[in-house]
């Protein structure tokens, strides 16, 4: 019987992959869902599965060694051991974190297939502990879904098998669209206390990522930021790990002494959304890349605390802006932000992001491939492997009629003016064609 494993650690991978979920029991799919403990605070994790109308999970590995090799390499071991006993027609995980590096690393051990949810994004900088997760678990995975253009493109340039790319949009758009019309008081009665206490207009701001908070340099800019800035109220939704360190560092009297920040432990996502749609929250502070999507489809500028983002198409439309972590540079920028209409940019933004329903893509998709996840093995080849070649259309041809005349696979395309695109049935005269053959 076709099945699916789902694979969470931390919140944001639940707020992502609850619209899935929701899609599968719709569809009567048989499913398990497991959670690494890689967030094991109450706040981040237990409390979104009940608001977000999903199980609490089916199992609970409770891994939370403080040591990064100690904890994938347990994750690694008790997923293989579920994996081996569920036996899944395909596992899914989402995004970047160490939950899904080690999902990938047991499917690919348990020979189970994986299908990597936001695959594609990319920061180019390998410094990032994301970044090399993404980079790893997007060389080995059996089904890629893409969130955006960009991200498949980044796909092609790495040679993965076209044929298993899929342009389905991001399940946050899906999550915006289907919790927006849920909130009630009821379920938001930890934003409607936050509200009670700020007058007027205020900013949210997060800060969580490893590159921020365990760089003491970065980190004491920040929590200066924050402790000497009074021009707008801030809400600061402060994360375990970042407490944690200001508290580490001797820092934690300094923000309590502003009386123009507001800071709150994690919430639930009804809250969380009824604090940035509401007109009051002028701009999104933030070192998340989901908050960065979200900020985007709801509308609210956002400046990013880090030097690179793998959502460069905020950036582009210029809705988003990336900030060096220097405190006068962090209060020019705001300025700078609330001084500006952006109503002509979100306008003009096109949604890169997918139209809401992401998750009935995917799963349309796995049960397409219920009989064919797995790789399959190639034939022998002439020449001992397949090599590149790079051809230029003279005419309009359909993709069908190139692969079958050269008997190879197309693997990018590149319109006349040398710009990568995604593949379609139809490509046009002009268009620069990479192909893969014998």
């Amino acid at each position: 019987m076709f099945s699916v494993v789902f694979i969470v650690g931390t919140r944001p991978e639940i707020i992502k992959i609850a619209p899935i979920i929701l899609q599968a029991e719709k569809r009567g799919i048989k499913y398990a869902l497991i959670h690494t403990g890689q967030h094991y605070d109450e706040n981040m994790s237990n409390q979104f599965f009940t608001s977000l109308g999903i199980r609490k999970p089916d199992k609970n590995l409770q891994i939370s060694d403080e040591n990064s090799h100690v904890k994938l390499s347990e994750m690694i071991k008790k997923l293989g051991e579920e994996l081996v006993i569920i036996k899944p027609s395909i596992v899914l995980a989402l995004g970047d974190t160490m939950s899904v590096l080690a999902s990938c690393l047991a499917c690919v051990q348990t020979e189970i297939p994986f299908g990597h949810l936001e695959a594609g994004l990319r920061s180019y900088d390998l410094t990032m502990p994301e970044e090399r997760n993404r980079r790893i678990v997007d060389s080995i995975s059996s089904l890629y879904f893409a969130p955006s253009k960009r991200a498949v493109t980044n796909l092609y340039y790495e040679g993965v098998n076209p044929e298993r790319i899929f342009f389905t949009g991001n399940t946050i758009v899906d999550a915006i669209r289907i919790f927006k019309d849920r909130i009630t008081d009821e379920n938001t009665s930890q934003a409607d206390n936050i509200l009670s206490t700020i007058n007027g207009n205020f900013i949210i701001c997060t800060v969580h990522r490893v590159s921020n908070v365990e760089n003491i340099e970065k980190l004491d800019t920040i929590v200066s930021f924050l402790a000497n800035y009074t021009t707008t109220p801030i809400l600061f939704l402060i994360h375990p790990r970042t407490k944690k360190k200001i508290t580490e560092i001797g820092k934690n009297k300094n923000l309590e002494n502003n009386s123009n920040l507001h800071m709150y432990e994690s919430i639930n996502y009804f809250s969380m959304l009824k604090l940035m749609t509401n007109e009051k929250c002028l701009m999104i502070l933030t070192d998340s890349g989901g908050l960065q999507e979200e900020a985007a489809v709801l509308r609210k500028p956002c400046l990013t605390l880090r030097s690179n983002t793998e959502r460069p198409e905020t950036v582009i439309h210029e809705i988003n802006k990336l900030v060096e972590i220097q405190e006068t540079n962090i209060v020019r920028e705001i300025q700078r932000v609330l001084s500006e209409d952006f109503e002509f940019r979100f306008n003009q933004f096109q949604e890169p992001y997918g139209d809401g329903h992401a998750s009935e893509k995917i799963l349309d998709i796995i049960e397409s491939f219920a009989d064919d996840l797995s790789f399959i093995s190639p034939s022998n080849y002439k020449q001992g492997s397949k090599t590149f070649h790079l051809l230029e259309l003279g005419t309009s041809l359909q993709k069908e009629e190139i692969e079958d005349q050269f008997e190879c696979q197309i693997s990018i395309v590149y319109d006349g003016e040398g710009n990568p695109k995604v593949i379609k049935d139809k490509l046009k005269k002009g268009d620069r064609v990479r192909i893969l053959k014998d």
